[in-house]
């Protein structure tokens, strides 16, 4: 299926935070942008916020429990209290509420992953530590959920918002364990970039796919998830190595 992707996702995403900071509240939406605008918030735009606040909440909450194919606007607008006027103003169509909440989602997902906490690990074991807290976030029925509504929907709004603040910040967050060690330093031949996106294709290999297809893989306990990261880190990091004459 094929959305047309609403044209005022992301300046909504804007606009909500700024109206949510105003509103000195904490709002849904994570703040993906920090705007220069300091016009005071009039009770309706509050109002405004509050609904639109609800809807993407809605929107995110059926998105994970039944998909794309089986999203329903006129749901999300019953439990939300938000109209189609509304709906229309903030995020231009049903696809555009829908790739707002792709977005937010993809962020909030990741949100809470320490993949910076490695200290002065040597690279091996640090990438273990973070190819195995990755694997096991992956496993999730929620990321699964996610990453399954991203296919169904095929937007590139929605795609966009979850590759931005999904999976671009798992690839750089692991890129930063390459660089500091000096694995792929400036005079080197290999991206830091390239190689952790090898690493995250690598490490989805196995129980991911199978259960990402639907296939029954049980719940991998945490030996068997961090014995599958150190498989990848030991295939992976000596052509690394062998790359840069080391």
């Amino acid at each position: 299926m094929g959305l047309r992707p609403g044209k005022k996702s992301a300046a909504t995403i804007r606009r909500l935070a700024h109206l949510a900071e105003k509103a000195g509240r904490r709002h849904i939406l994570p703040r993906m942008t920090v705007p220069d605008i300091s016009v005071p918030m009039s009770a309706k735009q509050r109002a405004a916020s509050i609904r639109c606040d609800a809807m993407v909440r809605h929107a995110c909450d059926q998105i994970m429990a039944v998909g794309v194919e089986r999203f329903s606007l006129n749901e999300v607008l019953r439990l939300s209290g938000g109209s189609k006027a509304t709906l229309v103003k903030y995020f231009g169509d049903r696809d555009g509420l829908i790739a707002t909440a792709i977005g937010v989602e993809a962020q909030r997902a990741v949100k809470n992953l320490e993949l910076e906490n490695t200290g002065r690990l040597p690279v091996r074991e640090a990438l273990e530590k973070v190819l195995t807290t990755i694997l096991r976030f992956y496993l999730l029925p929620g990321s699964i959920a996610l990453y399954r509504a991203v296919v169904g929907a095929a937007d590139p709004k929605g795609s966009d918002g979850f590759y931005t603040h999904g999976h671009k910040v798992i690839v750089n967050a692991v890129a930063g364990i390459l660089e500091a060690r000096g694995i792929c330093s400036a005079a080197s031949s290999i991206d830091s970039r390239d190689m952790a996106d090898q690493l995250l294709h690598a490490i989805r290999a196995g129980f991911y796919e199978r259960a990402l297809i639907g296939l029954p893989i049980g719940q991998p306990d945490d030996s068997a998830i961090a014995e599958r990261a150190r498989r990848v880190v030991a295939m992976i990091l000596p052509m690394a190595n062998n790359a840069d004459g080391a």
